[in-house]
């Protein structure tokens, strides 16, 4: 019997190391945003447990403070015990309401600890426990109080008015002539350091005079604050944008990975897709290459998908 073997494949590493990393960023980002929506079910439902289930919003009830536990298996649990307004301790005993609370308590654990902890007032450890006191008022706050706020709407409004991104940053050295050097060079005497938008307009310059102690004693480290600053205005309408949809993913509002229809790729004609957290174009299957395009002599030339204009 002739023994068949699998036909030979090959991959690319560093594209591999790039799908995994971007799956993890999305696992993470997901259970960030569920770790948040948690934190406001555990408070929704000790409202519900306290009032009886009573639908009036203005239903009274006394709770202020839920105590959480993280055991020694890195998970977040309750024992029901709560804090009133005055600092009186009660307790939630029923075991179906404990039950209940720990639907949401088990979404949270040490390793998304980011999400819950800074609603948490630390108590202390005991027997290899840690515990906290979640805030219930704040674990209530959602999407429309935080989105709405003032600030959020601020930033939204000057990321609307900037201009296109991406921005970038560009560094010119001078020499005493005026001429252009190296960065580095013993020559050079001043660093201009320029940011442009997507469409070559510039938006901000920044200087350094380095001709001699009568400018700067410390020529190195002004002209790295001066190119970290540039770079931090360049990256700012990007890093921000990114922020905000992340700040609303995760308070439980719009799902910041939900893809929209851009536009078509010129080449091919595939569909492209943009996100809140990625605004490069790109198919479903998040591939960059369309198709191969045959030269004379027999070589190929790879094409990126590319937005129709």
């Amino acid at each position: 019997m002739t023994q068949t073997h699998p036909a030979p494949y090959t991959f690319d590493p560093s594209h591999l190391t790039q799908a995994v990393d971007e799956a993890r960023d999305r696992v993470h980002r997901a259970e960030a945003r569920m770790a948040r929506v948690a934190c406001a079910l555990i408070a929704a439902s000790v409202r519900d447990i306290l009032t009886g289930y009573d639908p009036d919003p203005a239903a009274p009830f006394d709770a202020q403070t839920l105590r959480l536990t993280v055991n020694q298996h890195q998970r977040v649990i309750t024992d029901g015990t709560y804090w009133t307004a005055t600092g009186e301790e009660r307790r939630i005993t029923d075991h179906l309401d404990l039950f209940g609370l720990a639907e949401w308590t088990t979404e949270l654990d040490y390793y998304n600890r980011a999400v819950w902890e800074p609603l948490c007032r630390y108590e202390g450890k005991e027997g290899g426990a840690r515990h906290y006191r979640l805030d219930l008022a704040q674990a209530a706050v959602l999407f429309a109080e935080v989105q709405n706020s003032a600030w959020t709407a601020d930033i939204r409004d000057r990321l609307a008015a900037s201009t296109r991104r991406p921005w970038s940053s560009e560094e010119f050295v001078y020499n005493r002539g005026g001429g252009l050097v190296s960065a580095g060079d013993p020559e050079a005497v001043h660093t201009d350091f320029v940011v442009s938008d997507a469409d070559g307009i510039r938006v901000a310059e920044l200087a350094v005079n380095h001709d001699g102690p009568e400018d700067t004693e410390t020529p190195e480290e002004d002209i790295a604050a001066t190119r970290a600053n540039a770079d931090l205005i360049a990256r700012a309408p990007e890093d921000l944008a990114f922020l905000v949809a992340y700040l609303t993913h995760v308070c439980g509002g719009e799902d910041a990975e939900a893809l929209h229809l851009r536009g078509y790729c010129g080449h091919c004609g595939t569909a492209l897709y943009t996100s809140a957290l990625k605004q490069t174009p790109a198919p479903l299957d998040s591939a960059t290459e369309c198709q191969h395009r045959r030269l004379p002599g027999g070589r190929t030339l790879q094409l990126q998908h590319v937005l129709r204009t």
